[in-house]
């Protein structure tokens, strides 16, 4: 609100099994006998990963796009970084906001992160203007550390806050469900670039969320949602099933819901979470069984207290159709449910009014109600023996201070279930309300919590 190759040069193409640029080998732009249309997607203009064994991160990413009407194209970017080792205060507080220095890739050290600049809820991250050469491909090159990084184009806009202006995703590097242009469920309207790390120049491991060897398939499937306002009586799901997926085999797969935030849809998670790539990889690596992930969308409800509509659709409409079109189990033992800010807000919210539904909770960047700053006996009891996970950024502005009127914050919702005698695995690191974050919370809880055992008292 993310392999490394000995290769002078290698191109990111958008891949349908791992959703963002991966490597191939450089073909020379231009030599075509006729001119494609703006904005086409010839390959040879797909994200550039490039090795350059060298300061400060030993890598550059190169991001084109072609249009040659266009009088300026814009790029905006999860680049901008923090010293977490520099800054005054490490935490949000109640009465401090961190201020991040908006660091340039070029100024990049180990232990940087990226966050947005200024510190907020909002996406402020660079929108920087690309250069044009004369066969209309307008071009960006950056240094980025290791890990996932998400981008998208701004064609003529003349709003200097890109206000009225519509980003659009990379023509070489589209959403996953999106072909041909032709769109399954909701518009996704940025790409993803995957960066390998560098031991030489200490940049993070995170190859854990880079393509995996064996890819699990992502759908986009429309059910009946009674009530439902856009689209009328219907809603859309991602779903994702783990590579290998067997309908036949004898124990039904675990199931997690996972929620995005505020402005998101269904597709967020499989595209800025990077989910494919996370669970394929943790598969892959047995730290965690083969499970199904069910992404809602929590978008075109009526109005209701509480997001009660959303809850009564979830558990009415949701949960059945998927257990009856996927072999997953029936047992709410075998259910988790997590989501991100405003879809951490309903996490809280299942937790308080529908505790039986999910024995896994995992709340990010979010926290309870101002009304349930305490929990009474009978919320208390109903959440004995369920898992329960509070993940956010330390730096993250909702940190301490909550969300207005909405929620509290993670901390105070610590302190909460603590104070109710309630076991619970905080998550902080450093990071702001951002995917970044949210990616690696969503490895933790996977790998720590959902689906293990209850910890000890």
């Amino acid at each position: 609100m993310s392999m490394s190759s000995k290769r002078r040069g290698l191109t990111g193409c958008g891949l349908a099994a791992a959703g963002m640029g991966v490597f191939a080998l450089l073909s020379p732009i231009g030599g075509a006998s006729a001119s494609p249309p703006a904005g086409s997607a010839p390959a040879n203009l797909a994200p550039l990963i490039t090795p350059t064994h060298r300061p400060p991160t030993g890598y550059t990413v190169t991001l084109r796009f072609r249009d040659p009407t266009a009088t300026r194209v814009q790029i905006k970017g999860e680049w901008s970084f923090e010293r977490p080792s520099e800054l005054p205060q490490l935490a949000s507080t109640t009465s401090y906001t961190v201020q991040t220095p908006g660091l340039l890739p070029s100024q990049w050290q180990p232990g940087d992160v990226p966050i947005a600049y200024p510190n907020s809820t909002a996406a402020n991250w660079p929108v920087i203007d690309m250069t044009k050469n004369g066969q209309g491909v307008w071009t960006y090159t950056t240094p980025l550390p290791s890990g996932v990084f998400t981008y998208g184009f701004f064609v003529d806009c003349t709003s200097p806050t890109q206000s009225g202006c519509t980003e659009i995703s990379d023509p070489t590097n589209p959403p996953w469900n999106q072909s041909d242009g032709t769109v399954q469920g909701s518009v996704e309207p940025t790409s993803q670039v995957y960066v390998p790390s560098s031991a030489a120049f200490n940049t993070i491991d995170f190859s854990w969320q880079g393509p995996a060897r064996a890819h699990g398939t992502l759908a986009d499937v429309t059910y009946s949602s009674p009530g439902h306002v856009t689209p009328a009586g219907q809603n859309h799901l991602a779903v994702y099933t783990p590579p290998g997926y067997d309908p036949q085999r004898a124990k039904p797969y675990p199931t997690l819901y996972l929620n995005h935030g505020g402005g998101g849809n269904e597709i967020d998670w499989s595209t800025q979470g990077d989910v494919r790539n996370i669970l394929d990889n943790l598969i892959a690596d047995g730290q965690i069984q083969p499970l199904v992930v069910v992404m809602p969308n929590a978008n075109g409800y009526p109005g209701s207290t509480n997001n009660a509509a959303f809850r009564t659709d979830l558990i009415s409409n949701v949960v059945p159709y998927v257990e009856a079109h996927y072999h997953v189990s029936n047992s709410p033992a075998d259910r988790a449910f997590s989501g991100l800010s405003a879809g951490g807000l309903i996490t809280n919210q299942l937790m308080l009014y529908n505790p039986d539904a999910f024995q896994y909770y995992a709340m990010m960047s979010a926290g309870f109600p101002p009304a349930n700053n305490t929990l009474t006996d009978a919320q208390a009891t109903a959440l004995e023996g369920k898992s329960i996970f509070v993940g956010a950024g330390w730096q993250d502005p909702i940190f301490a201070v909550g969300f207005g009127s909405a929620h509290t914050g993670p901390q105070h919702e610590v302190g909460i279930l603590t104070a109710a005698d309630l076991p619970v695995t905080p998550d902080f690191v450093n990071g702001g309300h951002e995917w970044y974050t949210w990616r690696i919370l969503l490895k933790d809880f996977l790998t720590r919590v959902a689906f293990w055992p209850y910890p000890a008292r």
